[in-house]
């Protein structure tokens, strides 16, 4: 569950910018849509690219920025010798956390993370230049991170590193970047279209023929999809995960909609609900890297099937509108799968109206999201009014910036 986010000095969005995703039902729960509209050259693609960048520092600071080099960032160019902040407020594994970071041409100037169980904050640790300080609730030598302070580079992320090492205090934080935020943004690449097209399509017969509905109701000429058989390489190591994920899953579900089978699973096998979730996600990002291998040995070869044309369309031949839609249903299904926070760029800029409009309502309805994902995305058009939806503005600033308000 996302709470919050704000972005200071990334792109076009010079000013500390907040959005906070309330809808209007009593109390501050998140909103399950959240509707960000402005005109071109606003902002929106900015914000969408803001939360990518801070899910990509998290995951990849460590190894995959240049290590003689500062930090990766983007600062709004009238302002490159300022500081770039990022932060955000989530729930992950029930537990309330903050987190941030401020960059500079050079280093990791400031990094924080706090939880706030029972509406009590605890500081997990604080970081200022070199000095890092671990809070008096969690011991650094039982939970590792005070063997960690002194491997983490100038200008890569302590919860980056904690993540790749394991350190248990850190965990839940990390997971929720790597497993509950899905950022889908920039020019659509048809060949990652066609790598997670494939790769949800291929998890089970359930999956296909969901999404092959979906598809087909949204009135774009196609009838079916052909997906060629798993690699023989490949295909029991694969069968064998998509088992076990099933299983999991089956666990995880009867565990969210009966108390008592949580506490009975405890007992029996050692697994709190949270645990359970966590090795949901492991298996998840095996089978993902597995079929990556796959695909790069023999190539997804996933093509579709057009009303009266007699040969199957590749994927990177379709339309615009078609391969909009075919970036969008499996991360949206994923994220109602999984209950993920999905945040999507000028999301009804390719597809058809009544189409945009039934992935929004996915979000909103119970039956279709029993896990409360959340969806936030940014248009061009008015959104619709709808219960269940925050609705925030971009605009552009005298001084050419964008800057957020709240309707």
């Amino acid at each position: 569950m996302l709470r919050s986010f704000q972005v200071t000095n990334h792109r076009f969005l010079a000013g500390p910018q907040e959005l906070r995703p309330v809808g209007n039902r009593s109390g501050a729960l998140p909103a399950p849509v959240t509707a960000i509209r402005g005109a071109v050259a606003t902002g929106k693609s900015s914000l969408v690219d803001a939360l990518a960048h801070m899910r990509d520092a998290v995951l990849n600071s460590v190894s995959g920025w240049d290590p003689y080099a500062g930090p990766v960032r983007a600062p709004h160019l009238g302002f490159a010798d300022r500081p770039s902040e990022f932060a955000v407020t989530f729930v992950a594994e029930g537990v309330p956390y903050s987190y941030g970071f401020r960059l500079d041409r050079a280093d990791v100037v400031e990094e924080w993370l706090h939880t706030s169980p029972h509406q009590r904050k605890r500081v997990v640790f604080e970081r200022s230049g070199e000095q890092i300080r671990i809070g008096a609730q969690f011991d650094s030598a039982r939970y590792g991170i005070g063997a960690l302070t002194p491997l983490v580079r100038p200008n890569a992320l302590l919860l980056g590193l904690a993540g790749q090492l394991h350190a248990e205090a850190l965990t839940p934080a990390h997971r929720w970047f790597a497993d509950r935020l899905d950022v889908v943004g920039g020019a659509g690449d048809p060949r990652e279209i066609e790598h997670r097209l494939g790769s949800h399509l291929s998890r089970s017969a359930e999956h296909a023929a969901r999404l092959l509905t979906l598809l087909r109701g949204a009135d774009l000429g196609v009838e079916d999809i052909l997906v060629p058989a798993p690699d023989p390489m490949y295909a029991d190591y694969l069968r064998e995960l998509d088992g076990e994920i099933a299983v999991a899953t089956k666990e995880a579900d009867a565990c969210l909609t009966t108390p008592g089978h949580a506490v009975e699973l405890e007992h029996s096998h050692g697994l709190t609900p949270a645990a359970l979730n966590r090795e949901l996600a492991n298996l998840r990002a095996a089978r993902d890297t597995l079929y990556a291998r796959m695909a790069d040995r023999r190539g997804v070869g996933v093509s579709l099937v057009h009303t009266g044309v007699d040969t199957a369309i590749d994927v990177a031949a379709e339309s615009t509108s078609t391969l909009a839609l075919l970036r969008l249903l499996p991360a949206v299904l994923d994220a109602l799968d999984i209950g993920r926070v999905l945040v999507v760029d000028d999301l009804d800029l390719h597809l058809p109206t009544d189409v945009a409009a039934r992935l929004i309502a996915m979000f909103t309805e119970p039956d279709t999201n029993p896990r409360g994902a959340q969806l936030i995305y940014t248009t061009r058009a008015e959104p619709a009014a709808a219960r269940h939806t925050s609705v925030w503005s971009l605009h552009r600033t005298e001084s050419g910036t964008g800057e957020l308000v709240a309707r």
